[in-house]
């Protein structure tokens, strides 16, 4: 379930403008804020430029099936700074947010909503003419699930991240055979 201020809520059942906030963290420490609104925005203490490099955005497709959603990004490839950026360093499964933010009077309603966090899984440049164009192929964060995580059933890996746990203290005089649904 989606949870949300009584004013985005109101924003939403209104009649309200909205704009899309996307947050890019890539490589050295590199982020990228940009938004599809006709000028800057200034959310959370960071500016979203509103500066044309960013073209358009697939519209994600959500379904009750589990499955690994996908969009794109399109970003214009005249600024080099943004060709270097992508194509440049390696992206891969570096993280892209989507927050949609409902306006009034030209200001954000407080609490954007967060739509989704992607992983880049691919970058691509086209080029004729007429055109020169970077698409970046985003997937949601399921894509990365069977990615090992470097977390084990030991007592110093479950230590590390919760220190006053001591449930793995024994796991090691436990029976080595555990067969699962049965004694």
């Amino acid at each position: 379930m989606l949870n949300v201020t009584p004013q985005v809520a109101a924003a939403i059942a209104g009649d309200h403008e909205y704009c899309h906030l996307i947050r890019m963290e890539l490589a050295n420490n590199t982020t990228v804020r940009l938004t599809d609104n006709g000028y800057d925005i200034d959310w959370n203490g960071e500016q979203y430029l509103a500066d044309g490099l960013l073209l358009g955005m697939d519209a994600p497709r959500f379904t009750t099936e589990l499955r690994i959603g996908e969009i794109q990004l399109a970003f214009t490839a005249v600024d080099q700074t943004m060709v270097a950026m992508m194509l440049g360093q390696n992206q891969i499964n570096r993280y892209v947010y989507i927050y949609r933010a409902y306006l009034a009077d030209g200001e954000i309603i407080p609490n954007p909503i967060l739509m989704h966090a992607w992983l880049i899984t691919g970058t691509d440049v086209s080029d004729s003419n007429d055109s020169s164009q970077i698409t970046v192929s985003l997937a949601s964060e399921w894509a990365d699930f069977e990615a090992p995580r470097g977390r084990r059933t030991t007592d110093a890996s479950q230590r590390r991240f919760y220190p006053e746990d001591r449930g793995f203290e024994f796991a090691t005089q436990v029976k080595k055979d555990i067969k699962w649904g049965g004694v």
